[in-house]
């Protein structure tokens, strides 16, 4: 048994090297997955593990590339698919960690950095909260799953070799990067808001009683409400992500069209 599947690995190399193209950059562009806390050789372990359940759907249905020139001009497009069909989500955290990093500078924190784990760089405090609970509920809401799922179903719309890009691709994504601006806006501008009203009304304050050090008094108040009204603004986190995540799996269909060949 053992050796039929390795004659048949064998036989469709060149698949199964096109096959692993595309799972592994979409292993590495989907969060959590591809994540710097998720060690190296479990990456390489998931996305081999991957590729060997895709590789016999499509073996079949896959011209073997007749050079390497051939090969190249297939792998490009794999690679970008897989990156893409992750890349909306991406898109959502992005939108996340800048409303986090507005809300930093609004409340004083815009020196306080921590490590992102995820990335290995530097990253606001408050961006960083917001950005690891979005994580989270990306995995309770089982995302994962419907994105593996649509890579699974990728292969059976779009086999390795039947691939092409059109610029549609990069306009797509192009419009598509208001997200960013959208699910941060969307999530954190009530907390902003509040505290421009408190600046506001610390201004008025300080023009009617200018005894009050208001230089003083800001720093505790704007950090104090910022943090409450931050902490109300996380329970209804899972509102806004959940419609969110829901579309980034309904495009997932319209991104696979968009490299039909």
């Amino acid at each position: 048994m053992n050796g039929d599947f390795y004659l048949f690995l064998a036989r469709h190399a060149a698949v199964f090297a096109l096959v692993l193209l595309r799972v592994g950059f979409f292993v590495a562009f989907l969060p959590v997955f591809g994540s710097r806390m998720v060690p190296l050789q479990v990456k390489a372990g998931v996305a081999l593990l991957l590729a060997l359940i895709f590789t016999p759907l499509v073996a079949e249905k896959t011209d073997f590339p007749q050079n390497i020139w051939q090969f190249l001009l297939l792998a490009f497009p794999e690679a970008l698919l897989g990156m893409t069909l992750a890349f909306l989500v991406r898109l959502i955290l992005a939108g996340i960690q800048f409303g986090g990093q507005l809300l930093g500078f609004q409340m004083g924190f815009g020196v306080a950095n921590v490590i992102d784990p995820a990335t290995g760089l530097q990253a606001p405090v408050l961006s960083q909260v917001a950005y690891l609970i979005a994580l989270l509920l990306f995995l309770v809401f089982d995302m994962h799953h419907y994105f593996l799922l649509g890579l699974g179903e990728s292969f059976k719309l779009l086999p390795p070799g039947e691939l092409g890009i059109k610029a549609s691709v990069f306009k797509f994504f192009l419009q598509k990067g208001e997200i960013i601006f959208v699910v941060g806006l969307k999530v954190l501008a009530p907390v902003m808001a509040i505290l421009l009203l408190v600046q506001i009304a610390l201004g008025i304050v300080s023009r009617f009683v200018p005894q009050i050090n208001v230089m003083i008094v800001s720093f505790p108040l704007t950090i104090g409400i910022g943090f409450f009204f931050f902490g109300l603004t996380l329970e209804i986190l899972a509102e806004v992500l959940r419609p969110a995540y829901g579309e980034a799996v309904r495009l997932m269909p319209f991104i696979i069209q968009f490299f039909r060949g």
